[in-house]
This record gives C-alpha cells, structure tokens and sequence, in this order.
C-alpha cells in the first residue's frame, strides 16, 4: 500500500464515527512490567465502512522499549512508534499527519498484549475488574484468553479484542481481532512470525 493509501486510511478511520470532543483516555504501562522481549512481524488489515487496507508491521519489545514501524509493501518504513518507559517519541515518513494522536496506536497494542486482568491465566469463564478508570473484562478457556473488552463511562461504545484460537503464555494468538468502538474501525492483525528475545 501507497504512503498516500495509509493517509487515507487512517483519515477514514478517524471520521468513521465522530470523534469525541476531548482526547480519548488511556493509560501506557512501562514496557518493563511484561517480562519477556520479543519480535513478531504482522499483517494488519484495517477496515472502515465498506473499504480496507492492509500493511505489515514489525512490533518489537525489549527491556523498557517498544518500539512498531509500519512498512510498505515495498518494506520501506510509513512510520516509526517508540516508547521507551513512559516516554512516546513518533517519526512519520508519510506525506501528511496522523488525523489523530499516534499515540492511541499503542494504546491499541499495549490494551492487546500488556493490560490484562492480574493472575493469569485465570479460571474458565468471565472475570472483569475495575483498572485505570476503565471496566476490563476477560473470558478464558482452558488457560487460554479468548476475549478482552474495555468500557469507560461517558465513552459510547467498547474496545473490544478477541484471540483466535486463544492466546497463552507469552505467545501471540495466530490471529487477533480489534473491534474499536471508540474510533470506528476494525483491526485485524495476523501474526507471521514470532522470535523471543534475551534481555
């Protein structure tokens, strides 16, 4: 996919539903808290409406770092994301700006991997709790977690994540599905490779 391409994409997502009037609440975790570094290469495919794109993406955690570059089909870099402890630093190789925070681009990553319910894995069924002003809910089966949903008061809608076929240990599911209702679009990323990290 174009540069261009993504623009439009993620203007599309943006203005699918219209966007709150104050910035959206999210909490980052210091990348430190999850106890194990990786390198996995994804496939996204966001839709919007009736259109979709998709691109790869290389998501890599290490130590107190997380870092997601974007990347043509071309393999050139679109953008570059990087957190290190709470610090968030963004570099665009594409023609315009994001029509919204970057930001809330890890805030969708860290709520997929890093902002679970404490204990797992948790016991068969539904398990919810109050965290960082948010109600998060969770269904495990068999050790493996098949859904994770946020809720906020005064947020229409939810964030909502499913794992297929359920993700365990400190492996990613084969393919994760993100429903955002607070920004209108779907998100599903497919997991191509995985490779754990020494620290």
């Amino acid at each position: 996919m174009r540069p261009l391409a993504l623009v439009a994409l993620l203007c599309a997502c943006a203005s699918a539903r219209p966007r709150p009037t104050a910035e959206i609440p999210g909490v980052l975790v210091r990348p430190s808290v999850v106890p194990f570094d990786f390198l996995r290469t994804q496939k996204l495919v966001a839709r919007f409406g009736a259109g979709s794109h998709a691109f790869e993406a290389v998501l890599q955690k290490q130590g107190d770092t997380l870092t997601l570059v974007a990347l043509s089909p071309f393999r050139t870099r679109l953008f570059v994301l990087e957190q290190r402890g709470l610090e968030v630093k963004y570099t665009s190789y594409l023609p315009q700006e994001m029509p919204f925070p970057p930001r809330y681009i890890l805030d969708d990553v860290q709520r997929v991997y890093f902002r679970g319910l404490p204990g797992a894995p948790l016991a068969d069924g539904e398990h919810s709790a109050a965290q960082d002003g948010e109600t998060l809910r969770e269904v495990w089966a068999s050790g493996r977690l098949l859904e994770r949903d946020f809720t906020r008061a005064g947020m229409q809608g939810r964030i909502a994540v499913t794992y297929q076929p359920g993700m365990a240990g400190n492996v990613s599911s084969p393919l994760i599905e993100i429903d955002n209702g607070w920004m209108g679009y779907h998100l599903t990323i497919q997991t191509i490779s995985e490779q754990p990290l020494l620290p």
